[in-house]
């Protein structure tokens, strides 16, 4: 049975599969918390909290230069840029199959969005601008900039790059129709680590980098300002969707933020970005520009609410990783929980820096876990509110 001919009603929300993994919270320990002080330990339970179905939040760091459209993502800017927490099941907020998140940044002309998709198999077929991609895979933003929940736009890229754009009155719940002839005149990048549509071997993830331009933007949000000034918010969704085309054929739909088991289409659960005039942090070379160790610290710490990771990955000969090995940087609560992964890509040897914004965290002890090849280190951060 053709599964693409199951879907073809719009965003009629197909029930997904999510297959979860655990780790024990013995083996967590084992890998993160091997140096952690023993006072660390006894707080274990001090700061638990309910977590309940907020409204995720994303700071927005401003880049001082235009950022080149290639989905590569990497521009020292991108590397500094933060990462969005894993995408969710809209319907549910359950974690997904794959792993998908986002970045975040601006200039005085565009809006730029960068997914990263894990995707053992990118395919795509559709080449026809304003086609139904939804049926294929494909990343979508789904924008409401007043949040207003009225006269807001989608967006859609595949992984041929073909572009997808329209505007809604309202949500379709609400009787919202769209309209397919309005064109936003954006810009998107497709990277892909792997091969496009070839079935035979396994690829690793794609990579959508889009550039949303301010000016024509402007009619959808009459009290705010475009380019934005500094605090202002816009509510956005990123979410996208995987075909799985082998084996059980999963369709998973996921979501920055869970919306509803009907659509995507929910403004008021849609995530918020905060425009922040503060100059993106790019990657630092000037003191140490080959490293010759490991090395994780923060600063400041104590902090409310970011604190910048500052650390290095040295040459290859240091003998634990390769030129362009993956570095992965993730923080977790004292119960062992990821809380944000603020890096998992490859790094070439030099000395980096990230922000980690815990508004959405509660206060307490946090750890910040480094995992580079065989090396792994983990240092201790306090988040006071």
């Amino acid at each position: 049975m053709n599964i693409l001919k199951n879907l073809s009603v719009r965003h009629a929300g197909p029930c997904s599969t999510a297959i979860l993994s655990f780790w024990p919270i013995r083996k967590i320990q084992a890998v993160y918390f091997r140096r952690l002080p023993l006072l660390s330990l006894s707080l274990l339970f001090l700061f638990t909290t309910l977590q309940g179905q907020t409204i995720p939040e994303f700071t927005v760091l401003k880049s001082a230069r235009a950022m080149t459209i290639d989905g590569k993502l990497t521009e020292p800017e991108w590397a500094a840029a933060p990462l969005t927490a894993k995408f969710v099941h809209h319907t549910d907020g359950s974690a997904t199959r794959l792993s998908t998140q986002a970045k975040f940044l601006w200039d005085d002309q565009y809006l730029y969005i960068g997914f990263i998709c894990e995707d053992p198999d990118v395919w795509a077929t559709l080449t026809t601008r304003d086609a139904s991609l939804w049926n294929g895979e494909v990343v979508e933003m789904i924008c409401d900039p007043d949040g207003d929940g009225l006269n807001y736009f989608e967006a859609q890229v595949n992984p041929l790059g073909t572009l997808l754009d329209l505007t809604l009155t309202k949500a379709y719940s609400a009787g919202g129709v769209a309209n397919m002839a309005w064109t936003l005149n954006f810009k998107a990048g497709i990277w892909v680590d792997g091969t496009l549509n070839d079935s035979s071997d396994v690829d690793t993830k794609w990579c959508c980098e889009v550039a949303l331009p301010f000016s024509e933007l402007a009619f959808m949000g009459p009290t705010l300002h475009f380019p934005p000034i500094n605090g202002e918010s816009w509510r956005i969704l990123p979410t996208r969707y995987d075909y799985e085309r082998k084996g059980s054929k999963i369709v998973e739909l996921s979501a920055w933020s869970q919306t509803s088991s009907s659509s995507f289409h929910v403004p008021s659960r849609f995530g918020r970005i905060i425009f922040s005039s503060n100059p993106a942090l790019s990657v630092e070379k000037q003191h140490d520009p080959s490293p010759r160790t490991f090395s994780i610290t923060n600063y400041p710490n104590p902090f409310n609410p970011t604190t910048t990771v500052r650390y290095s990955i040295p040459l290859p000969a240091a003998g634990h990783v390769s030129d362009q090995s993956t570095v992965t940087i993730k923080v977790f609560d004292v119960l062992g929980r990821e809380v944000a992964t603020l890096v998992d890509e490859k790094k070439s040897a030099g000395t980096y820096s990230v922000v980690w914004d815990a508004k959405q965290s509660p206060a307490g002890i946090y750890f910040c876990s480094l995992i580079a090849g065989t090396f792994h280190d983990t240092i201790q951060m306090i988040l006071l509110k």
